[in-house]
Order: structure tokens, then sequence, then C-alpha cells
């Protein structure tokens, strides 16, 4: 019988020490840096004019790259683990990637602390990087190498690399997008003194939060955008699956131009849209009843266009055959419809609805454009910034972000429950 104990024993006794080393680092690294997460903001929060008393965002995004650097030294103490309790190739790469790359940031960080921050951190520095150093040699001696099926340390970290590049460079696009959001979402705990159009932090609180319907019109502008955006979904996902349906299923004259006009509004700008569909509500003699109906309808002109490009692909990519097996055990045309096609379909037109209805919801040049005397979110934040914008727009905004997070990651969670209970 063979146990874990006994895999261990097999390892060089550098190794198992160089592998502890690395482990009890990256335990010491990890709780030094929830530490200092903890530390950070309850100092920063309680005692004014430090150095922490800076910008929010900027110290929120700090907070977040400490807690990253928190989850990268968790990874370090697994990998460690599986290096020592199981044969795991792919842990022992990961270690001596991340620590080589620890060796390298505890470098960099000594020289910014010797260049203009405090001596006795940058000697601390100097001696967690020797740490790393020691760790990595002692992984690397002959006996380790030998193990180690021949490779040299250096090519375990260039594996490491490799196999990891895309989904590095992956993270950093992620966060680049998300910065944006984060900034929304520390600002929305910005308590703001006097009326400013630029974001500047204050203080933290969250009054913001306690009272979000404070500034005027905000709630009921909000309520407009809902209301607006679930009509012209409904509407558009409607209309557009039909024609999705009938664009990929039937041939008939005019096919190629219906295609055409389709994908007309997806690549006209948002002012030429705007100022087409003033034209034609004048046109109609309602110029002067624009409102929630003519909102309504130039919502549903720009969302059709996505909901039958995004129903088309599913519906391409879905397999015709098992609609001619369900045809083929004698179900009726609505049995294979609603049992089979829809079911497959479903995915695409719920992507569909949800695009139609953030497309919805964001829009301001063709809502400014049609709407009358409606204030939709969009135009009130607009107008709001004109006077200084309330802090309140950033919980709103912040609302809405976590609700399409919510409802994606849900979707995901069903997605994968379902493919568990199907296989």
């Amino acid at each position: 019988m063979t146990s874990s104990v006994s895999v261990s024993e097999r390892k060089p006794v550098s190794l198992v020490v160089g592998v502890e080393l690395a482990r009890l680092m990256s335990g010491v690294a990890l709780l030094g840096l929830v530490l200092a997460v903890l530390g950070f903001s309850i100092y920063r929060y309680s005692v004014p004019d430090t150095a922490l008393n800076f910008a929010g965002p900027p110290f929120a995004f700090l907070m977040l790259v400490l807690l990253a650097l928190a989850l990268v030294a968790g990874v370090a103490i697994k990998a460690a683990a599986r290096t020592l309790d199981a044969d795991d190739t792919g842990a022992r790469d990961r270690l001596f990637g991340l620590g080589a790359g620890g060796v390298v940031a505890s470098v960099l960080v000594a020289a910014k602390l010797f260049a203009s921050g405090p001596v006795a951190a940058g000697w601390v520095a100097v001696g967690w990087a020797l740490l790393g150093v020691v760790s990595l040699v002692l992984m690397s001696t002959a006996a380790a190498n030998t193990w180690l099926e021949g490779r040299a340390p250096a090519l375990n970290v260039l594996r490491w690399i490799r196999a990891n590049v895309i989904a590095f460079i992956g993270l950093l696009v992620l966060v680049f997008l998300y910065i944006p959001n984060i900034v929304v979402a520390a600002m929305s705990f910005n308590i703001e003194h006097g009326k400013k159009t630029t974001y500047q932090w204050y203080e933290f609180g969250v009054g913001n939060w306690t009272n979000l319907c404070a500034p005027s019109q905000m709630c009921g502008s909000v309520v407009t955008s809902l209301w607006i955006g679930a009509v012209a979904t409904v509407i558009a996902t409607l209309i557009g699956t039909l024609a999705a349906f009938a664009l990929m299923r039937h041939r008939f004259a005019g096919r190629s131009g219906v295609n055409t006009v389709l994908f007309l509004p997806m690549a006209t700008p948002d002012i030429v849209m705007g100022t087409s569909l003033l034209a034609f509500f004048i046109a109609l003699r309602m110029g002067g009843h624009l409102g929630y109906v003519t909102i309504v309808i130039a919502h549903v002109t720009f969302c059709l266009s996505y909901v039958v490009v995004t129903v088309k692909a599913r519906l391409a990519g879905m397999d015709a055959t098992l609609q001619e097996a369900a045809m083929d055990l004698y179900a009726d045309e609505r049995t294979t419809f609603w049992r089979v096609t829809f079911p497959l379909v479903f995915p695409g037109i719920l992507s569909a609805s949800l695009l139609s209805f953030s497309l919805s919801f964001d829009d301001y040049i063709i809502t400014n454009l049609n709407a009358g005397t409606v204030t939709t979110f969009p135009i009130f934040v607009w107008g709001a910034a004109l006077r200084g914008l309330p802090m309140q727009v950033n919980a709103i905004g912040t609302i809405m972000f976590l609700l399409a997070i919510a409802i994606v990651l849900g979707g995901e969670l069903l997605s994968r429950r379902r493919a568990g209970r199907d296989a």
C-alpha cells in the first residue's frame, strides 16, 4: 500500500526542504497580505492626514492588488502541498514559476524602498529575495533535478510561463476592462462636499446607499429606463426571433435585401439613427407627441438587429438532425418545436434579450433626440453632470453591474448543473 508519506520519502531531502521553505514563505506572505489589507483599511478610515489618505479609487485598486497577491500565495501553498503529497508535475512547475516571480518582485520592491522608502524595509525585502533564491536552489540540486525528470529549474519556470501566458494576458485584459466598474463601485461610498463635475474623493460613508433616492427624479428616471427597456426588449425579442427563424428556415424573394436592411442599424452611427427617427416621427405628425411611444419604437428599431443576429447564430449552430429524429418518432411540428427546437434555441433568445435590455437601458443619443419631456436614467445622468453629479449615480451603476454579473453567473451555474445531471 502506497501512502503520501512513502511518496514524500522517495523525494530528495533538498527538494523537500526547498518546497517546505517555499510553503512557509507563502504562508507568511498570505497572512501578511491579508493583515495589510485589513490594517491599511482600518488605519486609513480611522486616522486622518496620513500617507494612506489619497483618493479612494486608487486605494481600492491597491487593496485589490494586495488581495490578488494573497490569492497567488494561496496557489503557491497548494502547489507546494501537491508537490510533496502527490506526483504532480504541474504543481512543481507552478511552484517554480511562482517562486521565481516572487524573487523578482522582492528585488523590485527592495530597489524601490532603497530609492525612496525606509531602508530597513528594503533590507527585509532583500532578505525575502534571498530566502526565495535559497528555496529555488534547494529545489534545483542535482538530486532534485534527477527526480524532476532531468529538467533544469529554468526550463520549469519557462514551461510554467508558456502554459499560463494566455491566462495571464486574459487576466490583465479583464482587469483593464473592469477598472471603470471598480472606480464606480468605490465612488459609491464617497461622501461628497459641494458640487463637482469631476470625481474627487472626500470621505468614506454609506450614505449614498442608505439615501439612494435622495437626488430629485433619479429613482424615477431609473424606473422609466427599466420600464422602457423591458417593453422594448419583449417586442424586439419577439419580432427578431421570428425574423431569424424566417431568414434561416425559408427561401423567399428579397431575403438578401432583408438581411442587409437588418444589419444597417448596427452599422449606422447613433446620431444618424436618432435624427432619422426624429425626422420620421415629424413626418408622421408625431413631433409634438414625443415620449414613451417614440422611445420604445426607437429602441426596438436598433435592438432588433442584435436579436436577429444573435438568434441566427444559435440557429446556424443547431443540429437539424435532432428535429428530424423527433419527427421520425411521430412528433408533430408543434411538439417538435416546443420539446426540441425551442429548448435548443432558448440560450440564444435569452442572450439576445439581455443584450437588447442593456442597449436600451444604456442608450442616450437616440433617446435624447426622441424623448420629448421624458427623462430616462442616461438623460438624468447627463443633465446632473452639468450641475454636479450626485454620488448616488455610482450606487445605481454598481447595482446594475452586480445584477448583470449575478445573471451571468447564475446562467453558468445552471448550465453546469444541467450538464452534470445529463452526464
